[in-house]
């Protein structure tokens, strides 16, 4: 990577906030998946990784998915499970499986709530039900007004999800969000009964090809997280849900694809380089869309290529891979409001936040044989002859340039005024390394 020539201009102004979409401090999740007993007898490897996990900054970790739905883990070993997510700063989505009668729910939310006293903010009910026609959305429904009042009554400060599907399905979702089978605007002991909807997505099956990872598979979900805000916002209008009350959403299960080819870190599978970088564009649609959460899917499942779709690599070494730090530098820095970035190159994408303190802008060359010359100015209208031109929504006459290798993200770091202090860069090299991301501090 080229050194960063930095060019600084007049500051015209420090009327920074270009989009007021402020940035969930529970954005950056995971899922916990898999430990040892998770699923007959594979092996999993959770109880180690608990450290990489903390340093890569993600702050909530759904305790969900098919396995957790049929095989609740018993009470001591999962009060471990939400202990550990506690431990290292994050919080845990507790997902409450779909054939719960009421008392269990309501024994459920008692014992961590009350009991023990762990405090479990966020829930979610069932898992994917329509995926294999096991439920019917009347079924759905019937479940959920079995389940939800009854954690309501014990606890009306819980929050509480539904119904992860496997897709955005749209007739399903307004059917139960302002439809004939409205959740939306029901309330319980003195609460919103729901709080909001989640879904899935791994946009890619057996078959695809690298610019489905690059271009079909983000736009397919981008369009997917506008429809549901779309839907609840309607349901927002209809019942008055205003600040707090307004209705969440969370994108609680994704990756590229939900049959990984292969391990290759210079291809375009969930491991690859490549699938970091699509994970982080991902976290970037959760942060301009106002998702409550994004979970990939998962932390550490290493025992079969197909179903290696973790962010940590196979024992003992358990390297990060790409996800893991495209993760860790986005949890890291990007805080504060989402801030709208644009440029002029097919293969690039760009993500910023800025804060008081911080404008931040991540910098993703996906070319595979292409260095871009570039020019990163801090306002929407600044012009450059550079073959890259990145615009970044700050207000600020002033601009750096530099070079971005092929398969390369960079992640640039500006204070308040502009200046930049620190650049972190993480491409492909890197990766096949096993190496971390290469930080620069700016004095």
């Amino acid at each position: 990577m080229k050194r960063i020539i930095l060019i600084t201009i007049v500051i015209i102004s420090l009327n920074f906030r270009s989009n007021e979409q402020e940035i969930s401090p529970f954005l950056f999740g995971q899922n916990h998946w898999i430990a040892t007993g998770d699923e007959g007898g594979r092996t999993g490897y959770m109880d180690l990784l608990w450290p990489k996990v903390k340093e890569s900054g993600v702050k909530s970790i759904r305790i969900g998915g098919n396995g957790y739905n049929h095989n609740l883990p018993e009470r001591k070993r999962l009060t471990a499970m939400i202990d550990s997510i506690h431990k290292i700063g994050a919080e845990p989505i507790l997902q409450v499986p779909q054939n719960f009668t009421a008392i269990q729910a309501m024994e459920l939310v008692e014992y961590f709530n009350k009991v023990v006293n762990k405090k479990i903010q966020f829930w979610a009910i069932g898992n994917e039900p329509l995926l294999h026609k096991e439920f019917t959305i009347d079924q759905i429904h019937d479940y959920i007004l079995r389940i939800a009042p009854a954690m309501k009554k014990v606890d009306p400060t819980i929050k509480i999800f539904v119904f992860d599907e496997c897709e955005l399905r749209e007739a399903p979702y307004r059917d139960l969000c302002g439809g004939r089978l409205d959740i939306a605007g029901l309330k319980e002991n003195g609460a919103w009964l729901i709080d909001g909807f989640n879904f899935h997505r791994y946009p890619n099956g057996k078959e695809f090809g690298r610019d489905d990872v690059v271009f079909t598979g983000p736009v397919n979900i981008l369009k997917q997280s506008i429809l549901l805000q779309q839907i609840m916002g309607e349901s927002d209008k209809k019942y008055n849900r205003t600040g707090d009350a307004k209705l969440m959403w969370g994108l609680t299960e994704v990756n590229v694809t939900y049959a990984n080819p292969d391990r290759e870190v210079s291809g375009f599978g969930n491991t690859s380089f490549l699938g970091g970088q699509f994970m982080a564009e991902i976290f970037g649609i959760g942060m301009q869309y106002g998702a409550f959460s994004v979970n990939p899917w998962c932390i550490s499942e290493t025992d079969a290529v197909s179903t290696d779709f973790g962010y940590l690599g196979p024992p003992r070494e358990f390297y990060p891979r790409s996800s893991y730090y495209h993760t860790q530098m986005m949890a890291q820095f990007m805080k504060g409001n989402f801030m709208n970035t644009t440029d002029n190159q097919k293969y690039v994408k760009t993500i910023g936040s800025i804060n008081k303190d911080q404008i931040v802008v991540l910098v993703m060359n996906q070319a595979q044989n292409m260095d871009m010359g570039f020019d990163l100015v801090l306002n929407k209208n600044g012009k450059s002859k550079k073959p890259l031109v990145i615009n970044a929504d700050a207000s600020l006459d002033l601009r750096i340039s530099g070079t971005i290798e092929k398969q390369t993200s960079v992640m640039f770091v500006f204070d308040a005024k502009g200046s930049l202090i620190r650049q972190i860069t993480y491409g492909l090299n890197q990766n096949l390394k096993n190496k971390a991301p290469e930080i620069r501090e700016i004095k």
